[in-house]
């Protein structure tokens, strides 16, 4: 800093440089989160409406601590960057629709027992509920 308390140029850049640093970590930190809850998606579903015993216990335990260990992620993170915030809706919106289809599917839809093609439709259709948010993470790490 100067005498008089203002920032010369080049501490101007490196400080602009710096909080860019910073708002590109957070979005390639939402860019992973969205990466892991995405992928999540795809195994959760199958394992609730396909496993017996502990497997749904132990789906629905790891859900939950995965959604709080989200929650906390994206309440600490200072710093949310434009681009995140752009999409954020729209995601959060297409993941939704897509949950409550594969939930809908699963609880209503679903014969039993079971058939192999209403397994693989399952399978499909978990495929498709985790898509919004791997598509988002892949076009967060595209752009940052």
């Amino acid at each position: 800093m100067n005498a008089d308390g203002r920032l010369s140029p080049d501490q101007a850049l490196r400080e602009i440089d710096r909080l860019d640093r910073h708002v590109r970590r957070s979005a390639r930190g939402v860019a992973l989160l969205f990466l892991i809850m995405g992928l999540c998606t795809m195994v959760y579903w199958p394992a609730m409406f396909l496993g017996t015993g502990w497997v749904p216990v132990a789906a629905g335990g790891a859900w939950i601590v995965l959604t709080v260990a989200s929650c906390v992620y994206w309440a600490r993170i200072r710093v949310h960057d434009r681009l995140v915030a752009r999409i954020n809706g729209l995601v959060t919106a297409a993941y939704v629709v897509s949950t409550m289809a594969v939930f809908l599917f699963g609880a209503f839809v679903l014969p039993h027992p079971l058939a192999v093609g209403w397994i693989a439709a399952l399978v499909v259709i978990s495929v498709i509920a985790g898509l919004p948010l791997i598509y988002a993470a892949w076009w967060i790490r595209a752009r940052r």
